[in-house]
């Protein structure tokens, strides 16, 4: 606002404090004391009257509000960028096999919708980070701060979960990067499983077709090779195996629609399609328990319906396997998918299809030693022989130690920057479609131990 004096005299009688008598030129009280009278020009006065008139209507002023402002949206983009940082570092090759054919990627997601995310996943992309941040820095001060992000994201998702939003693609991303965090650096060993059986039921309730095209589809993805482990370990059937979710992550119409959009890769597919025979055996695995442990005769009618299922399954697990034996595949099987991950995705996803049919060789030998015992006129396939037990082949494949190097407590001088920073271990235990560390138990029948399921191993 422009101000200026309110007398009209000269300015040495309005610097004087006297009246002047404002003669022109020059005033007679200048010239009566001999001095020079400087005039009646007075000039102007600038003063900043902003904040009165801005209190005056009830406003903010504009530079107040929008320096702020622009910090912020400077933090935001800068928190974005940086989860872009950790998905390249956990997820480099198994994030490839999809992000090329989903309608939404993650990234995608963030920066197109992050103005409108729920605090709840605002502060699960920020723990992330930071964890992130002080793992590979060695700067435990910044651990300390991704704990209390998480803290202040899992309280915001509980209350999220009260509303109509808790079964949105918001909802689901925040449970599924807070889920991450569990598996990154949970308060205990077994902390991320409890996480991953809320993570399920949310799945569940928002059904298939939420997930058949955009972000939807891509939470799914992403998240899937956890839901195989969560089943793995409870001992139960696992959801994606259900014919409902199996069309949904690929079938003949999804291979369609992929080419008709230019998404389409005969190397993704082929995994999709063997990750869901692998999404079955938790299944097959919880059924072989319950027949072996009952104290009933088995129906031989449903025993068979049973064992045919699992031949199925393996004989379409064997044709996979036989699709990806070029540990070079052409670009013509490789497709959109970048071509300097095909050589680690086949050769991972190989591995992941093998312990699968491993652990299905070995429930069809416990389960014709149980049908040679309960009866003498039923039998399938050759006599059990302990030294032939194709289940050998994933002990052999196994760490010789799996100790767990996630912090057990909160307390700063105990972090093991060295367990945080795992690079590629998620990676790794993605592409093995979630089944990379089964191991079997003294007597024989196959376990999945939490711990034991991502190997964080320092000389990886």
């Amino acid at each position: 606002m422009v101000g200026v004096p309110r007398s009209k005299g000269c300015l040495r009688c309005i610097s004087r404090r006297v009246k002047c008598d404002e003669s022109r030129p020059a005033c007679m009280r200048c010239t009566s004391h001999g001095s020079k009278c400087p005039g009646y020009n007075r000039g102007f006065k600038f003063q900043d009257q902003t904040r009165s008139i801005a209190q005056r209507h009830g406003r903010t002023p504009i530079d107040e509000a929008f320096t702020p402002n622009l910090a912020q949206q400077a933090i935001d983009l800068q928190t974005q960028e940086l989860f872009d940082g950790w998905l390249k570092y956990h997820f480099p090759i198994y994030a490839a096999s999809f992000n090329c054919r989903v309608d939404v990627d993650w990234m995608g997601f963030i920066r197109d919708q992050w103005s409108a995310f729920p605090q709840a996943l605002v502060w699960a992309v920020r723990a992330l980070t930071c964890l992130h941040r002080g793992a590979t820095q060695g700067d435990k001060q910044a651990i300390m701060c991704a704990r209390h992000m998480y803290g202040r994201g899992i309280r915001h998702l509980v209350s999220l979960l009260q509303t109509r939003a808790a079964l949105s693609d918001k909802t689901l991303a925040a449970a599924i990067l807070l889920g991450g965090y569990e598996i990154l650096d949970g308060s205990s060993e077994w902390s991320w499983i409890t996480h991953s059986r809320g993570i399920s039921y949310l799945f569940c309730a928002r059904g298939p077709a939420a997930h058949r095209r955009g972000m939807g589809r891509t939470l799914m993805l992403c998240w899937r090779p956890y839901i195989v482990a969560d089943a793995f370990i409870h001992a139960v059937p696992c959801f994606l195996g259900d014919y409902e979710w199996a069309s949904i992550l690929m079938s003949e119409e999804v291979a369609r629609a992929e080419e008709q959009e230019q998404k389409g890769s005969l190397l993704g597919q082929t995994m999709d399609y063997a990750f869901i025979e692998v999404a079955k055996c938790p299944g097959y695995l919880a059924a072989t328990k319950i027949i072996e442990a009952s104290n009933a005769d088995s129906d031989p009618a449903v025993l068979k319906s049973f064992i045919d299922r699992m031949l199925i399954s393996r004989e379409n697990l064997v044709k996979y396997n036989t699709m990806l034996e070029t540990n070079d595949p052409p670009v013509s099987f490789v497709g959109v998918i970048p071509a300097e991950h095909a050589r680690t995705l086949v050769l991972q996803s190989r591995d992941g299809i093998k312990f699968a049919i491993a652990l299905i060789n070995r429930l069809m030998t416990m389960l014709q030693s149980y049908l040679s015992w309960r009866t003498s006129n039923v039998t399938y396939g050759h006599p059990y022989k302990p030294e032939e037990d194709p289940w050998r082949h994933v002990a052999r494949n196994q760490p010789k130690s799996h100790t767990s190097r996630l912090p057990a407590s909160r307390v700063l001088e105990e972090v093991d920057l060295s367990a945080l920073g795992v690079r590629d271990h998620l990676d790794n235990f993605s592409l093995t479609m979630g089944i990379g560390s089964l191991l079997p138990d003294a007597c024989g029948c196959p376990q999945f131990s939490a711990h034991q399921s991502l190997p964080f191993h320092s000389s990886l």
